[in-house]
């Protein structure tokens, strides 16, 4: 999965006026069989979630996997696109703002501008602060931007450890899936002193943990899915049951961003690799 394959860089030049809403829910993510996570994340996504890896442009990554199969509905989005895990990716919290790989293996704030929740021109929340004569992002924007900031100087470090244990051979495929691997307990178990120095140098043992701990949820995940595609459509919730739920969904969100919200940290759309 990649969630910045249709977002395009926020650029002064092109977003000067532009706007954007949040989503009221979900929705947006039914498309998505993972997300990816960095290694300060993975011991609260293993919680909720299995941990897979997924090789990106160029590195192997983590993600959350929110579904087995390669198509269908994922256990943890409801049909009205609420969310139903303790524990929210910030890359989700982040929509319609996502990352993008820039040359030189940078990465840039991105908007995705087909979301439905994007207008040209002003309207909900201001991309850019009004009345500048320089990118400076608004406020509330900034503050979903610090969460990718920090998301893009945690890859480096992510990457190491992840591409610590493909050298140490620890991952195989996923049911066989090529798209998506884990951490192979037996290969764990078999790990000698040397290998698990390697590991530790690598800042890769927390990812280890995480990975085995997280692969409790296969289970039951499996059999949510089997139900999730044999169980007749629910009859559409009234009104009032859709707004007590949302108020979870949005508590979960205003937690992914009050995480990071440091406005000082973010003035430039562009985010830089350490």
């Amino acid at each position: 999965m990649r969630t910045g394959a249709s977002a395009q860089p926020v650029s002064w030049d092109r977003h000067r006026t532009w706007s954007w809403s949040k989503p009221q829910g979900y929705d947006h993510a039914h498309d998505l069989r993972s997300v990816p996570v960095t290694l300060a994340e993975v011991a609260s996504a293993a919680s909720c979630f299995p941990l897979v890896f997924v090789r990106g442009p160029s590195d192997l990554m983590p993600h959350a996997l929110l579904r087995l199969g390669a198509k269908g509905r994922s256990p943890f989005i409801g049909r009205e696109g609420q969310w139903q895990a303790s524990w929210l990716p910030p890359r989700l919290a982040t929509w319609p703002f996502d990352l993008v790989t820039t040359q030189g293996e940078g990465h840039a704030l991105a908007l995705h501008e087909e979301s439905g929740l994007v207008e040209p021109v002003p309207g909900g929340h201001p991309i850019f602060a009004p009345g500048n004569d320089a990118p400076v992002l608004a406020p509330e924007t900034a503050r979903l931007a610090a969460i990718l900031k920090a998301q893009a100087e945690a890859l480096p470090a992510t990457a190491q450890a992840s591409a610590a244990l493909a050298d140490l051979g620890l991952l195989i495929p996923l049911d066989a899936d090529p798209s998506l691997w884990v951490i192979n307990p037996r290969a764990a178990a078999d790990l000698n002193e040397a290998g698990i120095l390697a590991l530790h140098r690598a800042g890769a043992l927390t990812l280890l943990h995480a990975g085995l701990v997280s692969q409790a949820h296969l289970g039951w995940m499996a059999k949510a899915e089997r139900h999730l595609t044999t169980a007749p459509p629910p009859r559409p919730s009234p009104a009032s049951d859709r707004q007590r739920m949302a108020p979870g969904s949005r508590f979960l969100a205003a937690l992914a961003a009050d995480a990071c919200a440091d406005e000082a940290l973010i003035q430039l759309p562009e985010l830089t690799r350490q």
